[in-house]
């Protein structure tokens, strides 16, 4: 080992000299002064010169060194601390002792207000006194004072606060307490032990009888794998560190009981050779009192010697001894231990935790723990209320402080051994037959994994996922996991794949349209590489727009993803009444240019041709970028959820007032004209005092778009009035509103939810190709209706030919050069309508507006085609799109 050269520290200059801390010490940087204690003439110590430390002074060991300063310094007023030390061959050669205001404290955190806001306040202690003694070691155990320096640069603290002083807080004679036990418990300087876990045990059985706690002190490693000491000592060692109070700070904290009182009681152990460790360090004596046999605290709550003995066939587990763990087996890695140690306890009837590990170099596992479930306790925190108020689960007590448990500690040839090992539990086993249950010993098999993604896929809860195992395996025990696992397993699972989510959607598109080159998807990034846009649509979504595209309504009032993106579907209406889709989106924002982009991006999926009339709810945004996008297309907005949003914008007094919820739903479903619907408006807002009203004035003045009195001319826009197509659509995405999905949850429903949709549609046309419905009269064109329309189209024309056998009556009819007037009355209403029917040209058309605003022929001009003895529908009055075969041909 190199030599190590002592310098002898000088004494100051000026003694008697006032004490200059940026020029009286050489080396010294400047320092801020203004909150450090103010220097003074520099004190000698007054006391006997027998009291005194002096040069030359020889001394038995080091702990009698310590002794001798730290009671002159008792005497005389000041703290001591202790210094560095050179040691060889485990031998301390120099050590030195100081005074506790030597050196300054380092000013890091001052510069960083910020960082100095969040810091406690720390009184300034130093002041770089250089008041010291300096020993070195002479022969044997002796000890001499090689330099001193006996001047302070502060003042003394007077002897009425003498025992405030740090380094002056041992326990007096009469404060010390002795456990009382038998001899042959006692630690002692120089024994011995086999290893670290020895010292340990025989520490902790020594304080269980004695009645303190124990805590694990500090340790240093010799070549990062051999301890070389260690300390143990009790719990009440040191104080509790006060932070002290900042008012600015109101984060309220629990209020943590004081446990710790400057307790010096220890034992060090030192390492001799090979395993073999020994005491080289004992304080015995306690500043507080001891507790009593019935009261052992939680780290001592272990199954005594008598209670094995009593209890020693439920405590020991009983199994093969092959399957047993002992100390010094060795195992090829940390993942081969816990299966073992698993394995083991699965046998017994325990479950196994895993514990503290330490890593090396942040990867490599050092040592780790795997212990039984029930080691440890239930914080008080966890099993208390403090607010009564406050709901809160009644969680069950499983923890009963077992300390049953394995060590493996990593050897140099990357294996890992058991070093340390308890068998006894204290508490009972868990049966053969509810050996399942056992926490540790449940896992997902590779069968149960499936139905995670296959329940998600049908929008049901994680907790059924299980069922169809416990059938198909014939008993509970054999699935191998609980509700709780699979939920576990799904949750980790989202967790998972939450930061790579929108990649994992969007490569999900990619492989679609891979795979199909007639399936579509756009998407757009933000300058951050952010997804901000992404539109799709299949091959069968495409196809059905072909067929469907006369009218389309476009919904973005959901939020229905973990990332706030808005779900934008396309949907329009089959030939059976049904929802269906022609594409979707999200959205990051509702900004005119991402509207822009959606409608542009949804225009080429389908080939360029623009829907006849898109149905839309009021947005002012959205208006823009259909009205530059789609010019030539019919923008209507959707009247039925006017009508819902108008209970909350009306008083009180008429959300639940029924009459006029009738008048009003009278006035918007019921007016046929434009005259109708205003005369009733006007007559509402009258009756029930709406005059100033803000927002029934400004829907008022929107009415042209979305009232169908202003839409009479408008194809198909009638079937929007019917909430059958309206409850329909919504249905279609139920399982997706208002639920938090991630993007590649969503996708997995939406494509079983559109699976679904389409097996609804393909069941209609079984239905409707397979069978006839029953006919209500002997017409031929009830029947030849059944023929061509679909079943649901064929309900809505069926109550037409009904209400025109029963309710209409012929009360004029005119003819002019081959067309035919006819004025029928006679219907539910007072209304006379007027039929004009051309038997050339084989067309008809009625005052009522039916056939052009929803496609089916009214009752009126059925009534006029039976009257002119026709017993089939023209081809003029039977839409494609309403057909059997509409998407043939």
């Amino acid at each position: 080992m190199e030599s190590v050269t002592i310098v002898q520290a000088q004494p100051f200059a000026g003694i008697n000299s006032p004490l200059l801390l940026d020029e009286g010490r050489p080396g010294t940087p400047d320092r801020d002064t203004t909150s450090m204690p103010q220097p003074c003439s520099t004190s000698t110590s007054e006391c006997a010169d027998e009291s005194k430390p002096a040069l030359g002074m020889t001394f038995e060991g080091l702990e009698a060194v310590e002794a001798f300063y730290k009671s002159f310094a008792h005497r005389v007023g000041f703290g001591v601390r202790v210094g560095q030390q050179k040691v060889v061959d485990n031998v301390v050669e120099s050590k030195r002792y100081m005074c506790s205001s030597q050196g300054f404290r380092s000013e890091k955190g001052k510069r960083n207000v910020k960082a100095a806001n969040k810091k406690r306040k720390r009184e300034v202690t130093r002041c770089g006194c250089d008041a010291h003694i300096y020993v070195k070691r002479c022969s044997g155990n002796t000890y001499k004072i090689h330099s001193m320096i006996e001047q302070h640069n502060h003042g003394f603290v007077p002897p009425d606060k003498l025992h405030l002083i740090r380094s002056n807080r041992g326990a007096s004679e009469k404060e010390k307490v002795i456990p009382d036990c038998d001899e042959a418990l006692r630690p002692s300087i120089g024994m011995v032990f086999e290893g670290l876990s020895s010292a340990e045990e025989f520490y902790k059985s020594y304080a269980r009888h004695c009645g303190f706690k124990v805590r694990v002190g500090q340790h240093k490693l010799l070549n990062k794998e051999v301890v070389q000491f260690k300390r143990f000592m009790c719990s009440r060692e040191g104080f509790r560190s006060d932070k002290g109070e900042d008012p600015s700070n109101e984060k309220k904290k629990r209020n943590v009981k004081v446990t710790r009182c400057g307790c010096n009681a220890h034992i060090v152990v030192r390492w001799c050779s090979g395993n073999t460790y020994k005491v080289s360090s004992l304080i015995e004596h306690h500043n507080h009192g001891l507790v009593s046999p019935d009261k052992v605290t939680k780290s001592k709550r272990r199954v005594s010697e008598k209670a094995k003995n009593k209890l020693s066939s439920s405590l020991a587990p009983e199994c093969d001894e092959a399957m047993k763990p002992s100390v010094g087996m060795v195992f090829e890695d940390i993942g081969s231990v816990e299966e073992f140690y698993k394995s083991y306890a699965h046998h017994c009837g325990f479950s196994v935790r895993v514990g503290q590990r330490k890593l090396l170099n942040n990867e490599v596992v050092q040592w780790k723990r795997f212990m039984c479930s029930r080691e440890g306790f239930r914080s008080e925190k966890c099993m208390g209320v403090d607010d009564p108020s406050r709901k809160r689960k009644v969680r069950k007590v499983t923890r009963c402080g077992c300390d049953a448990r394995i060590i493996v500690k990593r050897c140099t040839d990357n294996k890992y051994k058991i070093t340390s090992w308890i068998e006894h539990h204290n508490h009972g086993f868990v049966s053969p037959d509810k050996c399942h249950l056992i926490r540790s010993n449940r896992q997902l098999s590779d069968k149960a994994k499936p139905t995670v993604s296959t329940h998600c896929k049908a929008s049901t809860c994680t907790s059924q996922a299980n069922q169809p195992d416990h059938v198909s395996e014939g008993r509970s025990d054999n699935v191998g996991c609980t509700k709780r696992d699979l939920q576990k397993y799904h949750h980790d699972l989202c967790s998972k794949i939450k930061n790579e989510d929108a990649q994992i959607f969007v490569a999900q598109l990619c492989r679609k349209q891979q795979e199909d080159s007639a399936f579509f998807f756009d998407c757009d990034v933000d300058d951050q590489g952010m997804l901000v846009h992404v539109f799709w649509a299949d091959a069968t979504s495409r196809k059905n727009y072909i067929y469907f595209s006369d009218i389309l309504t476009f919904d973005s009032t959901n939020t229905m993803n973990q990332h706030g993106m808005i779900f934008a579907p396309f949907t329009g209406t089959n030939h059976h009444l049904q929802s269906v889709s022609f594409g979707a989106a999200f959205l990051a924002d509702e900004k005119i240019e991402s509207y822009a982009w959606l409608f542009q991006t949804f225009l080429r999926a389908m080939g360029g041709v623009s829907p006849k009339t898109i149905v839309t709810r009021e947005n002012n945004r959205m208006k823009a970028a259909i009205s530059n996008v789609l010019p030539a297309t019919t923008h209507r907005l959707c009247m039925l959820e006017m009508l819902g949003r108008m209970p909350e914008k009306v008083e009180p007094s008429l959300r639940n007032n029924p009459l006029f919820q009738t008048r009003m739903n009278e006035c918007v479903l019921g007016s046929e004209t434009v005259v109708e619907f205003e005369s009733k408006w006007e007559s509402i807002i009258s009756d029930f005092g709406l005059q100033g009203n803000q927002w029934l004035a400004e829907r008022y003045s929107t009415r042209e778009r979305w009232i169908l009195a202003y839409s009479t001319d408008v194809h198909l826009s009638g079937i929007l009035r019917s909430t059958a197509w309206s409850k329909s659509a919504k249905s279609f995405f139920n399982c997706f509103i208002n639920q938090k999905l991630s993007l590649v949850e969503f996708w997995l429903r939406f494509e079983a939810a559109l699976e679904c949709q389409r097996q609804e549609e393909s069941n209609a046309d079984h239905t409707s190709a397979y069978t006839t419905p029953q006919l209500i009269t002997p017409w031929g064109l009830e029947k030849h209706g059944s023929v061509v329309f679909t079943h649901e189209v064929f309900e809505r024309f069926q109550e037409e030919i009904v209400a025109a056998r029963d309710h209409c009556v012929v009360e004029d009819m005119a003819q002019n050069e081959g067309v035919k007037t006819v004025a029928i009355g006679g219907d539910d209403s007072d209304k006379v309508r007027e039929v004009r029917w051309d038997a050339v040209a084989m067309t008809a058309n009625c005052s009522c507006k039916l056939f052009e605003s929803v496609g089916i022929p009214c009752r009126h001009i059925n009534l006029v085609l039976r009257s002119s003895k026709l017993n089939e529908l023209p081809s003029s009055c039977v839409l494609k799109r309403w057909q059997k075969s509409a998407k043939f041909g």
